[in-house]
């Protein structure tokens, strides 16, 4: 059965290098389970992906709004594609800090895909939190004080990380992992 997000808000944060078949996927499959989609990223209008199989520069995803123009309470759930690349420049972002840390404080759901579970630690905010993702994040995140999973998807409370080779059957377990969480109880939460 397919999960559906009808209705839910969630915003994708990206910035160029998001790695190109995560981010076609990802923005795909949650427009056909219903999930309201809002990219946000570092740069305006569109973000030039990275292709991993070609190793170059790949297709434009547009951008509908600037992170410094973002808050997190306009949105029910928070997605960071995998991509070496836009990770690094989403790391020195204070934007993409305050955003994380307000999805985290009002216990929205928040999934990193793949190497996306490195931004934890390059905003300081890794410590504590059970996480997982492609083996070569193990020391990064371990380095900043998370404990490593080593499952290939794990969820630690309101946060989900992991990576799969059958991208569609993440979305559908990140999609349940939205609905686990009830709008109602993420605004208790952040009250």
């Amino acid at each position: 059965m397919t999960v559906q997000l009808s209705g839910r808000k969630v915003l994708v944060l990206v910035s160029n290098g998001v790695d190109e078949a995560v981010m076609s996927t990802v923005q795909r499959d949650m427009l056909k389970i219903g999930a309201a989609v809002k990219t946000v990223g570092t740069e305006s209008g569109l973000v030039n992906s990275w292709n991993v199989l070609s190793n170059g520069w790949g297709l434009y995803f547009p951008v509908d709004q600037q992170i410094g123009q973002t808050l997190g309470a306009d949105y029910d759930a928070l997605v960071v594609p995998a991509g070496a690349r836009s990770i690094q420049k989403l790391g020195t972002n204070p934007h993409a800090e305050r955003i994380i840390a307000s999805f985290l404080t009002a216990g929205k759901p928040i999934v990193f895909m793949g190497d996306a579970v490195e931004l934890l630690a390059k905003i300081d905010l890794a410590k504590g939190l059970t996480v997982t993702g492609p083996e070569r994040s193990h020391q990064i995140l371990v380095a900043a004080g998370a404990v490593w999973a080593g499952t290939p998807e794990h969820i630690d409370g309101a946060l989900m990380t992991g990576e799969s080779e059958d991208l569609s059957g993440f979305i559908q377990n990140m999609a349940a992992h939205i609905l686990s969480i009830p709008v109602e109880e993420q605004q208790q939460i952040a009250a």
